[in-house]
């Protein structure tokens, strides 16, 4: 134990980037208003709750992160106090494991009662930062009613599996204070209510949670006073927190079944100016001697730990930097290749498409999963800011899961398994795969990488190709790109006819002219089947598809179809549904971009980007998915935006494209994360936070105008 420890020196605190003051959710109404039944209103959590939910209510709400750590085996994330409010491994979709994990400071003035204030309570205001070129987390945390401060740094070592807090509390009352800090966890090992163990050793300090393969260890230099190991009970707050809310321990060493405990490590007097620095350690392993042998050796050198994190992310930014570039600009820039760093599974490739915030599908189908659709636009997106061996290994894990048939399914664990569904083939996916490892062969100039592909990517053609619409020579009925309505998708077609000019470019590098000229020909009839079937003069713009099903059509149906109907057939079932789709959608511009199906300049395209503009507008700003869009209310998107912005760009209207740029960057995070949504009503980052589509279209967006000379963005009203 020390006062006044190094790491928290003004220097480095000099170095920090800027603050973000946490709002304060009423946290007594979301416990007692019990749960709402409609899960697609109901407000996602900020902060941990206190006192912590039942155990069958804790894990029911959608999550909303203020921060990512990790390093491609443990992803944990932070809610706005700083809690880590979700931990997953030994894969970063590995679980969840935490309930609820909670601290706070124990304090006792003299001829007073003492009393423990959580750092997730009302009374305590939190300043989160990433120091820079990092994902090392600092905060500040003030209880000015007690007179305390509590300083600390969070981190995921690089190469150990290790959560590593390093703190400083200090006394600014002008009472001397008896201080603990007390720490409660219920742990979940992998989201399973019963066989797990909590147990606590005596002899070493540590506190273990475990369940088959998945441990997880707690320890500190700090010495522990009091500890708790109890079993949770349905539809009750824990005995564990009780036991530490109440400065009561029942100094039980062992509890099974759904599991919590509490420890209280002793900080001694503090008089009125002093502190004391410490930390804590959560170590996961496979085993317990690899937990327990992990703390025991590190739980001495939190500084230096800290420091090996900090060094090793600042040497892997230190190849993000874009020269020219605004403070803000390469600071979210940096940001994004980050986020994009720590959605990718170190040992499979896979990259998840967010970290998962709704475990048990109550708000959600689910985030923390790999999709090819996603993945592809992540990949490029490390791809074109020179990350090519990341994006390698993302095109390795999806060749490694292809489908025999040539396609993938909707998504996947990063382990490769097939995980939960509503549309097992979404069409678009495949295309825009292969598109995006064709622009990887491209940046990289690797032919013999190409050639050991060559052989997967042929099978996707080929499904592809076997599975167009025989009537219109279209994509075939498939989930829209939002994976909400079933028909023919002007997207899917846009992602298959660039999947079929890729594999003719590749094969032209292969030398292999038969088959390129087979994929040219493939590619011609789909782009003339577009322009006969998907482009309306009546309308003006491209269609956003057509057969779009409608309502069900049973065999004895006698009301006659509309003019604009007819009947399909999905998967043995009658559908009434409509000819043609005319609803504007985002997607439509794939044409254009990323796909190059027609040239951005083509007048067709120009008519459709206008009309998009004009009226997927949201009155917050941001640009809306598509026409009626409801999910969530219906907000703006930032990928959205910045997909119209990367059209905007190419076409030479950069006064335009900077505006949605602009718009996108404002609407960053205070520690520059992107979320999927901005929320209609007070313009504020909302839902999925981060997105790493989000993150990936603002890399390629800055890239493009970049290369346009104008990656200095300025702000509204500047010269």
């Amino acid at each position: 134990m020390s006062v006044e420890r190094s790491s928290f020196s003004s220097e480095e605190q000099g170095r920090q980037t800027q603050a973000a003051v946490s709002p304060s959710p009423d946290l007594a109404a979301q416990l007692s208003a019990g749960i709402n039944a409609n899960y697609l209103v109901e407000p996602p959590v900020r902060r941990a709750s206190v006192p912590p939910l039942p155990p069958e209510r804790a894990l029911s709400l959608a999550w909303l992160y203020s921060a990512l750590l990790g390093n491609g085996r443990l992803l944990v994330c932070l809610d706005e106090s700083a809690t880590p409010v979700q931990c997953f491994y030994p894969h970063i979709d590995g679980g969840p494991h935490v309930r609820s994990l909670l601290q706070g400071v124990q304090v006792e003035r003299e001829g007073q009662a003492p009393q423990v204030s959580w750092l997730a309570e009302e009374g305590w205001s939190h300043e989160l930062r990433y120091l820079p070129a990092s994902a090392v987390v600092v905060v500040r945390s003030v209880q000015p009613s007690l007179g305390l401060v509590l300083e600390r740094r969070l981190a995921v070592h690089p190469e150990r599996d290790l959560l590593v807090i390093e703190l400083r509390l200090a006394n600014q009352s002008q009472a001397t204070l008896r201080c603990s800090l007390v720490t409660y966890a219920a742990i979940d090992i992998d989201l399973r209510p019963a066989g797990n163990c909590a147990w606590y050793d005596p002899e070493t300090e540590l506190l273990t949670f475990f369940h088959a393969d998945r441990y997880l260890a707690l320890g500190s230099d700090w010495s522990v006073a009091d500890f708790a190991c109890e079993q949770s009970r349905p539809g009750v707050v824990d005995l564990a927190f009780q036991m530490a809310a109440e400065q009561r321990y029942s100094r039980q060493e062992f509890a099974v079944g759904q599991v919590a405990a509490a420890l209280r490590h002793h900080l001694g007097e503090l008089p009125s100016g002093a502190s004391r620095s410490g930390a804590l350690l959560l170590s996961f392993g496979p085993t317990l001697e690899a937990v327990r042998t992990t703390l025991i050796q590190q739980r001495d050198h939190s500084s230096q730990l800290l420091e090996e994190t900090l060094a090793d992310w600042q040497q892997r930014c230190a190849r993000f930097i874009l020269s020219g570039a605004s403070d803000e600009i390469s600071r979210l820039y940096e940001r994004s290749l980050m986020v994009l760093r720590l959605l990718s599974d170190r040992e499979t490739g896979a990259i998840l498409a967010a970290p998962e915030m709704d475990p048990t599908f109550r708000s959600s189908g689910g985030y923390g999963m790999c999709w090819l659709r996603d993945g592809a636009y992540n990949a490029y997106a490390l791809d074109v800011a020179g990350e090519h061996e990341r994006a390698r290994a993302f095109f390795d894990w999806a060749l490694r899961v292809q489908e025999a048939s040539g396609c993938w399914y909707q998504r996947y664990d990063t382990q490769g398994n097939l995980a939960p569904t509503w549309g097992l083939i979404q069409f678009d996916e495949i295309g825009i795969f292969v598109w995006a490892l064709g622009q990887h062969v491209g940046l990289t100039g690797d032919v013999e990488y190409t050639r050991s592909v060559w052989p997967a990517l042929k099978r996707a053609g080929s499904y592809m190709l076997r599975e167009l619409d025989p009537e219109t020579g279209l994509a075939p009925i498939t989930k829209d790109l939002w994976e909400e309505f079933d028909g023919i998708s002007t997207y899917a077609c846009a992602t298959t006819w660039a999947g079929f000019a890729t594999l003719a470019r590749l094969a032209t590098l292969l030398g292999a002219e038969a088959e390129a000229q087979q994929w040219q020909e493939a590619a011609a009839r789909l782009k003339q089947a577009i322009e006969q079937h998907l482009w309306s003069e009546s309308a003006g713009h491209f269609l956003r598809g057509g057969r779009l099903k409608v309502a069900p059509l049973e065999d004895d149906e006698r009301t006659a179809l509309a003019a604009d109907e007819v009947a399909i057939t999905i998967r043995g079932r009658r559908w009434r549904a409509r000819l043609s789709d005319p609803t504007l959608d985002i997607s439509i511009l794939g044409l254009a971009v990323p796909c190059g199906v027609f040239d951005p300049a083509d007048p067709r395209l120009q008519a459709t980007a206008r009309a998009i503009a004009e009226r997927l507008r949201s009155p917050v700003g941001g640009i809306l998915r598509y026409q009626g869009d409801s999910y969530r209310g219906g907000n703006p998107w930032i990928l959205c935006t910045l997909w119209l912005a990367w059209y905007e760009a190419l076409t030479g209207n950069l006064a335009e494209a900077e505006q949605l740029y602009r718009w996108a960057v404002e609407h960053r995070t205070p520690l520059d994360l992107l979320a999927e949504q901005v929320s209609r009503q007070d313009g504020q980052p909302c839902w999925i936070m981060p997105l790493g589509w989000s993150h990936a279209m603002f890399v390629l967006v800055t890239q493009v105008l970049r290369a346009r000379g104008r990656l200095q963005v300025r702000a509204p009203g500047e010269a």
